[in-house]
């Protein structure tokens, strides 16, 4: 293979090619570490270049010397300044590597090791429930990304973590009613029969409100405590349920917590929402990556008429401007979002809930929340239509009645009501003595 020459500078000195410096930086690096296929690497390239294979290579030290005194001006290029420090440190580190004891070596490596695992955000050094100690003592030092300090005390105590204070709003009763024959059919399905031993988890505190109204509604088996939700999920402790039950908080990313908790929880779950959320790019990246909501994708269940509201505990003076006097809020309109495993038969039961739908009434179930929409209005107009049916049917019975009053007092004139030509119509009516007959 033919080497090609270099012509001389003005100084006599022969000019080093980025590429040359390059190609000796490499053989340098390669017969530091020993390495017999990188020195033959390093030897092709050479030749690539054109430079001779049995050139000497310049020292790493001295090549910055060489290359300035050849036409009194750096002739390397920026990337091969690069390529020089990065095979020089490698170099000096191998070297440091090598030299160090067995001994010191593990060690280096092991704290390699731990530092590598930090940095991907894993703890595997603190044991789960340490790692939830710690993330609950976070959260009831940290406060809401509003700024806001908390300042209502639930009836059972201060809360144990900080929440933020536009966020106090519990479930009206309405919600809970319209998924009782959902959660009645749960129970069966789980438990063979509606005996009260559904198993239902709420984790979003606010003041026993949610509590009282399932136990009204044969729901008697509810967890809703005064916890931090996201300490228990670092714990890996969660409390025995059947159902996940809930309407998260609207701030910040509670929803999005939420939502992803519960699409691989692989539990049923109810989740009262705002209906702009399956828009959201999280929702519907879960409905393509989490495997529940792939085999049976979630449905959907709202109100007829009015939407649902929530309600202000009372004694929270800090109170956002959409709340009433009375503590009644809707922020916006709102439907539950379910999934039903097919363990427990999920496409039968919603089949029996749609059945359901138009005797009872007042809500409606669909797959999509555009669809949830159009049956909702379709089931006001109904429900229009059959109190306009009813009104009517009131004004004929009672435009009748009046008609058959007048007329009988027509026909009974001068005798009254009961007198026909003189005659009685009927035995006992009034108008006339029964000697007159």
């Amino acid at each position: 293979m033919a080497i090609k020459k270099r012509k001389p500078s003005e100084s006599g000195a022969l000019e080093i090619a980025p590429k040359a410096v390059a190609a000796s930086l490499t053989l340098v690096a390669a017969k530091k570490r020993g390495s017999k296929a990188a020195l033959r690497e390093a030897k092709r390239q050479r030749l690539d270049d054109g430079v001779g294979a049995s050139a000497p290579a310049p020292s790493v030290a001295g090549l910055p010397e060489a290359v300035e005194g050849a036409g009194g001006k750096r002739r390397v290029s920026k990337r091969g300044q690069q390529k020089k420090g990065k095979v020089a440190a490698e170099v000096q580190a191998a070297a440091e590597v090598k030299s160090a004891p067995p001994v010191e070596l593990r060690k280096t490596r092991k704290k390699k090791g731990k530092a590598a695992a930090g940095a991907d955000g894993r703890a595997l050094a603190r044991p789960p429930v340490v790692a939830g100690k710690a993330a609950a003592a976070a959260g009831k030092a940290r406060l809401p990304l509003s700024g806001k300090v908390n300042t209502f005390v639930p009836t059972d105590g201060p809360f144990t973590y900080n929440p933020d204070p536009d966020d106090h709003c519990e479930t009206d009763v309405r919600a809970y009613r319209h998924i009782k024959p959902l959660l009645q059919q749960i129970e069966k399905a789980i438990y063979g029969k509606n005996a009260g031993e559904l198993k239902l988890w709420d984790p979003y505190y606010c003041n026993g409100g949610t509590v009282k109204n399932l136990a009204n509604l044969g729901f008697p088996k509810v967890h809703n405590r005064n916890e931090d939700f996201y300490a228990v999920l670092a714990s890996g402790k969660l409390p025995p349920h059947d159902v996940l039950i809930t309407s998260p908080p609207y701030s910040e990313d509670h929803i999005e917590k939420c939502m992803r908790h519960a699409a691989f929880s692989g539990k049923p779950w109810c989740i009262l929402l705002p209906n702009w959320v399956n828009r959201k790019d999280y929702f519907q990246e879960l409905l393509k990556t989490a495997p529940s909501l792939i085999g049976v994708a979630p449905q959907y269940l709202g109100p007829i008429g009015k939407s649902y509201h929530y309600w202000f505990p009372e004694g929270a003076e800090q109170r956002p401007d959409h709340v009433g006097t009375d503590g009644k809020t809707t922020p916006f309109s709102s439907s539950w979002h379910i999934h039903l495993p097919g363990s427990i038969g999920g496409m039968r039961l919603l089949k029996n809930l749609e059945a359901q739908q138009r005797s009872i009434g007042e809500w409606v179930i669909a797959k999509t929340v555009k669809g949830l929409k159009w049956s909702a209005r379709k089931g006001e107009e109904r429900q229009f239509a059959g109190q306009a049916k009813a009104a009517a049917r009131a004004s004929r019975l009672t435009s009748a009645g009046a008609a058959a009053g007048l007329q009988g007092e027509r026909v009974g004139r001068g005798h009254g009501a009961g007198w026909k030509n003189g005659r009685r119509r009927f035995p006992g009516a009034s108008g006339g003595d029964d000697e007159d007959e």
